[in-house]
């Protein structure tokens, strides 16, 4: 079998769980003797030079809206792939009409519903927004199969989208959990000293729907409560950091932002929370699991994260998470119950590894993926 993994960004591109999730998918699908292609589709410029060049061995190739259709042609020609693997809504919109053209099985790759809040914020939305809708549509009419990363996104698909039940599957932003089980330092962190809690969150700490605000929020009660308690943005941008230390005021030194760290360097960096957080909140954005919370069950770490969507049935009867309200003053609770109780704090940590395993290890979910592969190629596109 040989696979197309078609994305509107960069690989390696930035390190976040948009980019790293095709390349998790990537290197899985090689261990299992899968060949894959590579194709970056750049909205602009419109008539930009393509280039080929390679990733860790794989053929990449990028190219820009002249070439969409005719490019992936040629890729076709060079390396016959037999299906096409559309990362998120931009990767798919821009192969749908070569997937048409040439009848290629599309499997569409949902990493969140946030396609649909393109432009949010102009009002009545522009022409991009209806462009993007219009093909989206056109997308899920044609593809062979579905992918989505929670089962509140694969209702909005059935339900609103017009895909079949039997075409739309639920897999998890996979992980290595090779690196997190290999050993390795715990990091050292500026402004942290051995005697302090961490209270930890990784990610984009300006989009709004990641609820960082919520935590900036409850960290005053937090920091009364546990003195020693000191919280630690692993993300970017710095400026937003600032922002939030000048919020907190007289606690604004206990807060510490991090920006641009690497993978590694965000597995050395779990090790030394003493509780990972995540204040998402209760909107559609996030009906779609992130990679953060594989990154946060792999760790092995307590969590705490907000009481929504899949995570009230991934963390909750399993006990991997303690769940709390959309709201700073549950959060704080929460927070706090896990740094002052270690019978908790170990329970919650203890329970994590199974839930890792099962939801979100790659070498798992590879299967899963190659099953959709299979009977999308047996169904061929709608």
């Amino acid at each position: 079998m040989r696979v197309l993994l078609v994305t509107s960004f960069p690989i390696p591109g930035e390190y976040d769980g948009t980019a790293m999730l095709p390349i998790k998918i990537l290197r899985a699908l090689k261990t299992r003797g899968v060949d894959v292609v590579l194709a970056h589709l750049k909205a602009r410029p419109t008539w930009g030079d393509s280039s080929q060049t390679e990733f860790e061995g794989t053929p990449s190739f990028t190219f820009h809206p002249r070439d969409w259709v005719g490019g992936l042609a040629k890729v076709h020609r060079e390396f016959p792939f037999d299906l096409v693997h559309a990362q998120h809504h931009g990767g798919a919109n821009r192969a749908y009409l070569a997937c048409r053209k040439y009848r290629w099985p599309m499997v569409y790759e949902l990493h969140s519903l946030l396609g649909e809040e393109y432009e949010r914020d102009r009002l009545g939305r522009g022409l991009g927004f209806q462009v993007n809708l219009r093909l989206e549509r056109a997308v899920c009419r044609h593809a062979a199969a579905v992918i989505v990363l929670g089962e509140q996104v694969k209702r909005v698909m059935i339900e609103e989208k017009g895909v079949p039940a039997d075409r739309v599957t639920v897999i998890y932003p996979g992980i290595d959990l090779g690196e997190y089980e290999r050993s390795g330092s715990v990091a050292s962190i500026p402004g942290v000293d051995p005697g302090h809690k961490v209270v930890m969150y990784v990610g984009s700490i300006i989009h709004p729907n990641q609820g960082v605000p919520l935590l900036i929020e409850s960290l005053p009660v937090v920091f009364e409560a546990v003195p020693e308690a000191r919280c630690v943005l692993v993300g970017g941008p710095a400026e937003a950091g600032i922002r939030y230390q000048s919020e907190l005021g007289r606690f604004g030194d206990r807060l510490i932002t991090l920006t641009g760290q690497t993978p590694e360097e965000v597995v050395s960096l779990t090790r030394r929370a003493d509780v990972l957080v995540h204040s998402r909140l209760a909107c559609r954005e996030n009906y779609s699991v992130q990679s953060k919370i594989a990154v946060y069950l792999a760790a092995g770490r307590p969590i705490v994260a907000t009481d929504f969507a899949d995570y009230a049935t991934l963390l909750g009867p399993t006990g991997a998470g303690r769940l709390a309200s959309v709201d700073s003053a549950s959060i704080a609770e929460a927070i706090i119950d896990v740094l002052t109780h270690p019978e908790l704090a170990s329970r919650l940590a203890a329970s994590t590894r199974a839930v890792a395993v099962e939801h979100f290890g790659m070498d798992r979910n590879i299967d899963r993926y190659l099953e959709v592969y299979r009977k999308a190629l047996r169904e061929g596109p709608r």
